[in-house]
């Protein structure tokens, strides 16, 4: 996470050429899966409604082993594994990194991407995955100065950026073919979003005298299935305390608030 918060802040056309080699990158696995038949072509007889767990599993799992390779927690191979697993969010490594530093550095403040305060929950998920792009310019321009040039990379930054999405969903229609596509990918990524936004919603909350603060959540059996799966992400109190723990459940001092 701090190579790319350090390019970040340091060289302003470092995301720029990040997002160009990306798409670069994902156009080429897409032409070769396409040219040398490489994608899956698994046709089922009837809808195999067996997937669904896989697919829970691989919508909670994929995503926290993502989410520790931000963290630098895979000792061997973590940039590509944190670029494989930011591929199934549909996400590049480097700026999920960014978005991240911002999380853990301004938690539940404006700065914050991830900030619940004042949302209702189905109001925090339709904004939580995406959000964070206003506080990234503010700081790009901050960093680098807030001049016309500077203004004009970062809007070329979100095209590119967005424009990744549709080629990466390509590259995962290609991989897996039209119906695990259907039935396996696209649950998964269903299962991902509400996880995600759970996660962030419910572990951070504002006490009694206005003061915003993080827990640790294991009370009932949906947050244990998930932080069985899920590596201890609900504790999430303990992971900002150590963020270099791969399942923050661990923490010697964890203690969980509910």
């Amino acid at each position: 996470m701090s190579y790319f918060w350090s390019k970040f802040r340091t060289n302003p056309y470092f995301l720029l050429r990040y997002f160009a080699l990306q798409s670069f990158v994902v156009l080429s696995v897409i032409f070769l899966v396409i040219k040398f038949s490489l994608g899956l072509d698994i046709n089922f007889e009837s809808t195999p409604y067996y997937l669904l767990p896989i697919a829970l599993f691989i919508g909670i799992k994929v995503p926290t082993m993502m989410h520790n390779c931000f963290h630098k927690n895979f000792k061997s191979f973590n940039f590509f594994i944190g670029e494989l697993t930011s591929s199934f969010v549909l996400m590049g490594f480097g700026i999920m990194c960014v978005n991240h530093t911002f999380h853990h550095s301004f938690a539940d403040t404006d700065s914050d991407p991830h900030n619940p305060e004042g949302k209702s929950f189905s109001m925090f998920f339709l904004t939580a995955i995406f959000g964070g792009i206003g506080i990234i310019e503010q700081k790009h321009l901050e960093f680098h100065g807030a001049t016309l040039k500077n203004r004009l990379i970062f809007k070329l930054n979100i095209f590119l950026h967005f424009s990744g999405i549709p080629l990466r969903i390509a590259a995962w229609y290609y991989l897996l073919g039209n119906e695990l596509f259907l039935y396996l990918y696209i649950p998964s990524f269903i299962f991902y979003l509400f996880s995600f936004a759970h996660v962030n919603y419910v572990t951070h909350e504002t006490n009694s005298e206005g003061e915003s603060i993080i827990l640790n959540k294991n009370s009932n059996a949906w947050y244990q299935f998930v932080n069985f799966v899920g590596d201890g992400v609900y504790f999430h109190k303990n992971h900002h305390h150590n963020p270099s723990l791969y399942n923050p459940k661990h923490f010697e001092v964890g203690l969980t608030n509910d």
